[in-house]
């Protein structure tokens, strides 16, 4: 069972929030004994469990039929070492970001297919990701629904470069690429429509990134985005995302006062 399932089965009594982020029954699918003390939750006026992404709140209603939340909290992005930091464009070099995570090295090395089209760029680790704003944006494979580095990339005010879900179907059912196939998170199954509950998919967030539907239309977007602007764009973006999460998380504190007369 999970790590929170003592303070379930023992009744704890003081305030217990529950962030799922990776599938609430990550290695114990199928426990029914666990399931039955998460549907309990909204009988517990002490207890509050949210989704940080959507697939959460979709996989545990769809998928498992264990409905236990609507409430959905992503994260903030902010850090002690990036307050403060925010990407400049002034005498920035045309050199992109390329993670190194499985998509961009074993199901394809993206860092030679970008510099064989003429995009400059490193594939490497970082130290941590305020280091980012060294580069002209970053160019990625998305591999998950959500992941802790979107946030702080928005935070930043860097701009992301991903492929629509079009290109990016067509690239995982292509053979061209034989080194393995593309791999996003389950419950993925081919869906582009589900791949709207993805953070890099999704309706907040499409302003916010560049798409390229191609690598020839990825050549154009790099040459021909307005990277101040968009920069800009993100940020605004950015500081409304913090009002609204910090303003979820206080929304449950006054709401555990509010039920327990405290």
């Amino acid at each position: 069972m999970s790590y929170f399932s003592p303070f379930l089965q023992n009744n704890w009594s003081k305030l217990l929030i529950i962030w799922v982020c990776n599938r609430f029954d990550y290695a114990v699918e199928g426990d029914e004994v666990f399931y039955s003390l998460l549907r309990s939750i909204p009988n517990r006026k002490n207890v509050y469990i949210a989704g940080y992404t959507l697939i959460e709140n979709i996989y545990s209603k769809q998928i498992r039929n264990v409905d236990i939340t609507d409430l959905l909290i992503k994260p903030l992005g902010k850090n002690i070492i990036s307050d403060g930091v925010s990407q400049k464009y002034t005498d920035k070099e045309d050199i992109f970001y390329v993670p190194v995570y499985e998509n961009e090295t074993k199901f394809m090395n993206l860092s030679e297919k970008l510099k064989n089209i003429g995009i400059q760029n490193k594939c490497e680790r970082f130290s941590h990701v305020s280091k980012l704003i060294e580069y002209k944006g970053i160019i990625c494979l998305p591999y998950a629904w959500s992941i802790l580095t979107f946030f702080e990339v928005m935070q930043l005010g860097i701009i992301y470069f991903v492929p629509t879900p079009r290109f990016l179907i067509e690239m995982s059912r292509s053979n061209q690429y034989l080194r393995q196939r593309y791999w996003f998170q389950p419950p993925y199954n081919g869906d582009p429509q589900l791949l709207r509950a993805a953070e890099f998919y999704c309706d907040d967030h499409k302003d916010l990134i560049i798409y390229f539907d191609s690598w020839e239309d990825l050549q154009e977007k790099v040459k021909t985005t307005d990277y101040e602007s968009q920069s800009k764009k993100i940020l605004e973006y950015a500081e409304k995302h913090s009002q609204i999460t910090l303003s979820k998380w206080n929304s449950i504190f006054i709401d555990y006062k509010n039920k327990n007369n405290i």
